[in-house]
Order: C-alpha cells, then sequence, then structure tokens
C-alpha cells in the first residue's frame, strides 16, 4: 500500500510543478517501478531427480542446480546460501519452504548447516 501512497506523491509534484519532471520525481518514480516488480515477481523452485530447480527472473526457463555440486550450504530462517561451480548463490525461502528445502537436502544427503536468529533475554 506504501507504494501507491509514494505514487500519488509523485502526481501531486508532477502537477506542482507544471507537468514538469525533475530529478527528485524521475527518482521516486523509478523507486516505485522497481518496487512493485519486486512485490509481483514470482520466485518458485521445486526438487527433480537429485536437483533443485529454480525460476530466473526475465526469463521463461529455470536454473538447475544439481545436489552433487553444491557446496558451504547454508539455511537461515529467510534465506539459503551456497557456492555452485564456483558461484555463489542466495535465495530467500520462507516459512514452509524453508522446510521443504531441509526435507530435500536430507533426503539427497547434502551436509548444511542451520543458523537461528538469537534474541537476547532481558535481564
Amino acid at each position: 500500500m506504501w507504494w501507491v501512497i509514494l505514487l500519488s506523491f509523485q502526481q501531486v509534484l508532477f502537477y506542482e510543478n507544471n507537468l514538469r519532471m525533475n530529478w527528485f520525481q524521475i527518482t521516486i518514480l523509478v523507486f516505485l517501478v522497481l518496487a512493485f516488480y519486486f512485490l509481483v515477481r514470482q520466485r518458485r523452485f521445486f526438487a527433480a531427480e537429485n536437483a533443485l530447480h529454480f525460476s530466473r527472473d526475465f526469463r521463461l526457463g529455470m536454473l538447475e542446480i544439481d545436489f552433487n555440486y553444491m557446496s558451504s550450504v547454508k539455511l537461515t530462517p529467510r534465506t539459503l546460501r551456497f557456492i555452485y561451480i564456483g558461484k555463489e548463490y542466495h535465495f530467500v525461502v520462507l516459512g514452509k519452504s524453508n522446510q521443504l528445502l531441509q526435507n530435500v537436502l536430507k533426503e539427497n544427503n547434502v551436509e548444511y548447516t542451520t543458523s537461528t536468529l538469537k534474541r537476547s533475554a532481558k535481564v
């Protein structure tokens, strides 16, 4: 909802400036387009035949990641990080997707480390 407010603010500035754009309005507009894209894009993955398949932005294909070539796998409550054939990958995974990835990694005998956020206790 915040992007609607920013878009309205940008339009008010546009009309107050006699229908001329300036660098501030262009910056707001670019930010809104990028924010809207990241809100509506769909990031999906599935596991099949000893590999993970991740969707890629701006392409119809899938990125296939073979479990045999994964190393330095770290699974946190919000991200999956690993190195695949010398290149580091980061994926955001939340909720049940995180649990699904843990099960898939265990089934395929992939060694991984987990990390949880520790909150300090009140004294």
